[in-house]
């Protein structure tokens, strides 16, 4: 299959003999791949620290986009045509093996570590193996901003953006091409780029942040970008030669000035800002267009993103990238909250080795000899076969391998389809929308209001109004229960910003029963002051139950735990509820996040939410 274009004004690059052109690979490219990867590492270790650096995905976009761009344009502009099966087998060869190999390894492991690493695994090994994680994760409604129990195969999501495009992508460009000049072409993909960043903000406002992080249609400005950059590049671009020198420091200005941008975006702009859907993402991706012209030119920016150190972690790039997030699931998983940020730097640190091994002994050979040399020689290696060459230890590793393959079906097999924490919040979810119908009128008081900023014990079997983010969703069902007449108003993902105004909605409206619990800091930072002000205004006159949050390893959890301790210290009418001091000294009663509480976990919670509310 092949598609033929007959370019409008651009004469075929070839050689003295007619073939085409040979594409020179730059070294300073995969010095940005190097960037990209290391902003993606160090988003994922330490979110806190680095709250922006999901943006290096973007860098991938905007370079993946500009590469393959080049690419179809060398060969369709040389041969007259593109053969889009070669093209396609092509992406599949270089993407597929390391890919398949990551997904059997980490399946297979999680069959030792337990601890729900495997919640869920049918459904993204399907997503992996079709490359379509993205719509996958959009159906089944994961939320990317809720880290607290996160797919082992969630990082993939990227990778089916990129190979729907490098579908889609061949087909639509030599379409504009044939039937329009390039640079007609060029102000088109700029046009869609614009649409696909309006489109991001607009599922933003409209829907849900995830779809608009995690579709094609809203996040492939960075993919057209590139493309773009492609479009318009003058000769040198991929090619020998030397730009002018004025050329290169223009180059170099916009090489400079985007790296600075992804360093402060990197550093100030979390995931979930305004700013991110709404034109900051975009903003970002312009920048790395700015890179990725001072890469492709021979520039000084570009010289020293091609040292060795940066050339190597590049070329091994998209390895460490799959291998990263397995490995980070799989370790935070094993170790006590407080420890998760080392080790999750302990664990990207580790996908470098392993990437390195996939380069060596899977990429490489493959790219080299092909796939189906390269598996049947690993097939004869299994059978034994003597007539094939192989090294003394070659063996026992593809015996190794085909041991993986089985045990890695095994885990798919026996996966569930949830974690225990997934389960809690379904359930709590289901209660909560329920309890949400008892606020279409006046909470019926169950006690008369208590005198303003006076103490009053709280009955075991009292109604009360609750509000917070996903630990009062999980603990919902147990709390409306036990407590007849009881609301909850909740949403996973909450921060105490959203929590607070739904209490001072439901004050406003009189939807308040005479005891209010509060149960927040699970996502974020508390406003002290705010939160004093909550409870010395709208809720002078009732009872407030205070839970004392408990997110270990979070560079908040100080923070929100101060805030509530000193609003409760500073108001009579205030029952603190120590959940912070209860769950870290007995860890077993929260789940596999070590945040939710989960089974018994529950009801321990609502015991002590009845014990501090019976105190004065």
């Amino acid at each position: 299959m092949s598609t033929t274009l007959h370019p409008r004004s651009e004469r075929p690059a070839t050689d003295t003999e007619g073939s085409p052109r040979p594409v020179r690979h730059l070294a300073a490219l995969d010095g940005l791949r190097a960037i990209a990867v290391v902003l993606v590492l160090a988003y994922h270790a330490d979110p806190d620290r680095f709250p922006g650096g999901f943006v290096g995905v973007d860098v991938f976009f905007v370079l993946s986009g500009f590469l393959i761009t080049a690419l179809i344009l060398r060969e369709a502009q040389s041969r007259g045509r593109l053969a889009l099966r070669r093209f396609w087998l092509r992406r599949i060869r270089r993407l597929a093996p390391a890919l398949l190999v990551m997904v059997a390894v980490t399946s297979a492991i999680t069959l030792a570590v337990g601890n729900d690493t495997g919640a869920g695994l049918r459904s993204q090994v399907l997503g992996a193996l079709t490359w379509t994680s993205n719509w996958i994760q959009i159906h089944e409604g994961w939320s990317y901003a809720d880290a607290s129990v996160p797919p082992l195969l969630n990082h993939l999501w990227s990778l089916g953006i990129e190979e729907q495009f490098y579908l889609l992508w061949p087909v639509l460009i030599l379409g504009l091409l044939t039937v329009t000049s390039r640079t007609a072409s060029r102000r088109i993909v700029l046009g869609l780029a614009l649409v696909s960043a309006a489109l991001m903000a607009a599922w933003y406002v409209t829907a849900d942040p995830t779809r608009a992080y995690m579709g094609l249609d809203s996040h492939a400005f960075g993919l057209l970008l590139g493309a773009a950059t492609a479009l318009g590049s003058a000769p040198h671009l991929l090619r020998d030669g030397f730009a002018a020198a004025t050329e290169k420091m223009r180059y170099t200005a916009l090489g400079l000035l985007g790296l600075g941008v992804l360093a402060v975006y990197t550093l100030t702009v979390p995931w979930d800002s305004d700013r991110t859907f709404l034109g900051g993402l975009a903003l970002a991706n312009l920048a790395t267009v700015g890179l990725v012209l001072a890469a492709a030119n021979p520039t000084p920016l570009a010289r020293a993103l091609g040292c060795a150190p940066l050339r190597w972690l590049g070329e091994r790039s998209y390895g460490i990238y799959l291998w990263h997030w397995p490995l980070l699931v799989i370790v935070t998983r094993l170790v006590p909250g407080e420890h998760r940020v080392p080790a999750g730097w302990l664990a990207v640190l580790a996908s470098v080795p392993v990437a390195a091994l996939s380069y060596r002994f899977i990429e490489s050979p493959i790219r080299r000899d092909g796939a189906r040399a390269t598996i049947s020689r690993w097939g004869a290696q299994i059978r034994g076969d003597e007539t094939v060459y192989r090294p003394r230890r070659t063996r026992p590793l593809a015996l190794a391998a085909l041991a993986v393959l089985l045990t890695a079906s095994v885990a798919v097999w026996k996966a569930p389809a949830e974690s225990d924490v997934e389960s809690a919040l379904r359930e709590g979810q289901r209660a909560v929308s329920a309890s949400i119908e008892s606020l279409e009128e006046p909470a019926q008081p169950d006690a008369p209001p208590a005198p303003p900023d006076a103490c009053r014990a709280v009955g075991a079997n009292e109604a009360v109004s609750a509000f917070g983010d996903s630990v009062t969703v999980a603990v919902a069902p147990a709390l409306l229960e036990r407590r007849p007449g009881s609301s909850a108003v909740a949403v996973v993902g909450w921060q105490y910003g959203d929590v607070a105004g739904a209490v001072r909605e439901a004050a406003a409206q009189g939807q308040l029963h005479p005891t209010v619990l509060i149960a927040t800091g699970t996502n974020g930072e508390i406003d002290a002051a705010d939160l004093d002000a909550l409870v010395g205004n709208e809720l002078a006159d009732r009872q407030v139950g205070l839970v004392a949050p408990y997110v270990p390893g979070r560079s908040w959890s100080d923070q929100s735990l101060a805030a509530v301790r000193s609003v409760a210290e500073a108001h009579d009418n205030v029952h603190l509820i120590d959940w912070n001091a209860l769950a870290s000294q007995h860890p077993e009663i929260t789940g596999t996040d070590q945040v939710h509480p989960t089974g018994h976990g529950q009801g321990v919670f609502v015991d002590q939410v009845g014990q501090a509310l019976a105190v004065c």
